[in-house]
């Protein structure tokens, strides 16, 4: 195999996902002003927002599959960046709704083999056990991108009212950010498959192979429990009496200490090992979501929000590293893909699943029942004591 270009192996991935994700981030809210500026209803609203991941589901695994078969990974992310260029100055340029919808699907999906690529230029060309400091980083990165896209978009689309002007200059100022995206993965640097090349990339093969299901299941486990951390907080403290802005400010810190330990997992998973850290994060993330379901006071849950958000963070990476591990050099893009399918299908069921217990339960059933889905997770990736084990 080739020797990778030094550096290369995490400065790429990790400039054009964190880049990716301001584009997205920023597009997002955008998007939803460009289409109540073009007269769509709510209905419509509902529509455009989701057409971010409706084709990249439909996709994920097909392209993954193509990756799998490519001996240069750089491919996928290139033309990903040129794609998001393209369709961010679609919607800059569009009139129509259905021109809208059109630049938000292919956003999404370049949206999509940019993760791609870079997890799998991560997993081709870095040593395995900087792994966990390679996914530690890159996630830092786009958390930080998630952060910093819907700030953009606040400045650019209008500072008092949204104007037809600033949406398209929002659009624009993507395009434009897009293009470091392309330029960070126009290499060739990353190492060509050895003797793995004949290993089977059929994705029943893939889900069989030991680590790799569990993986998924914990990765949308974490994923989704971020999700409902978002979207239920407010609604708990409302109940509580507890301010927009002191929730905003708990919340703020969750997403602080996500970062600060994706920044050191790589030591981390030296020092405590990787399946054990996957354990141990996520029931004590299980443990300080029950705990604001319990206690829904300020300082409590502060405190159960900057370990938890400390150990959720660790999730995402640790699982990449875990289906990279687990896979051989032409399986783990199909892998990678797999897990990212898994996360969005968690991501569209999660929501209705939560809205159907809290009308009946309440509110904090619903943290009840994600603290269920990550023990369960966790559980399981314990029991199985034997890392040759069936899943």
């Amino acid at each position: 195999m080739a020797a990778p270009e030094r550096g290369g192996w995490l400065w790429r991935p990790l400039l054009g996902a964190s880049l990716s994700q301001i584009v997205l981030f920023a597009v997002r809210p955008a998007a939803s002003y460009a289409g109540l500026e073009l007269g769509a209803d709510p209905a419509t609203i509902g529509i455009i927002a989701a057409s971010f991941a409706v084709l990249p589901m439909l996709i994920a695994l097909p392209l993954g599959a193509f990756a799998g078969r490519l001996s240069r990974i750089a491919i996928v992310p290139f033309f990903s960046g040129m794609l998001l260029i393209a369709a961010c100055i679609v919607g800059a340029m569009t009139t129509t709704v259905a021109g809208l919808l059109a630049a938000c699907a292919l956003i999404g999906v370049s949206n999509l083999g940019i993760l791609l690529g870079a997890q799998a230029w991560i997993s081709r060309s870095a040593p395995a056990t900087s792994y966990n400091d390679g996914f530690g980083w890159m996630t830092a990165g786009m958390a930080l991108g998630q952060a910093a896209g819907p700030l953009l978009a606040g400045f650019t689309v209008g500072p008092v009212n949204p104007t037809r002007e600033g949406i398209s200059l929002t659009f624009w100022l993507c395009a434009v950010l897009a293009v470091p995206v392309v330029a960070a993965f126009a290499s060739g640097a990353v190492r060509r498959y050895g003797s793995q090349g004949n290993d089977d990339a059929a994705f029943g093969s893939i889900l069989r192979t030991p680590g790799v299901t569990r993986a998924i299941v914990v990765s949308a486990a974490v994923l989704t429990s971020v999700d409902i951390l978002t979207a239920y907080l407010p609604v708990l403290g409302a109940q509580a009496g507890i301010s927009p802005a002191v929730i905003g400010s708990m919340l703020a810190v969750r997403g602080i200490s996500s970062m600060l330990s994706r920044l050191l997992l790589g030591p981390l998973g030296r020092r405590f090992g990787q399946r054990w850290l996957i354990v141990a994060s996520v029931l004590g993330a299980a443990a300080c979501l029950a705990v604001i379901a319990a206690l829904p006071a300020p300082a409590v849950m502060f405190s159960a929000l900057a370990i938890g958000g400390f150990l959720l963070g660790m999730g995402q990476p640790l699982t990449m590293t875990a289906v990279a591990v687990a896979l051989s050099a032409r399986q783990r893009s199909s892998g990678l893909a797999m897990r990212l399918l898994g996360n969005r299908v968690a991501q569209l069921a999660t929501p209705l699943l939560a809205g159907a217990v809290a009308s009946v339960f309440g509110v904090a059933s619903v943290m009840v029942v994600q603290v269920v889905a990550l023990m369960a997770s966790g559980i399981w990736e314990a029991a199985v004591r034997d890392p040759h084990a069936e899943n």
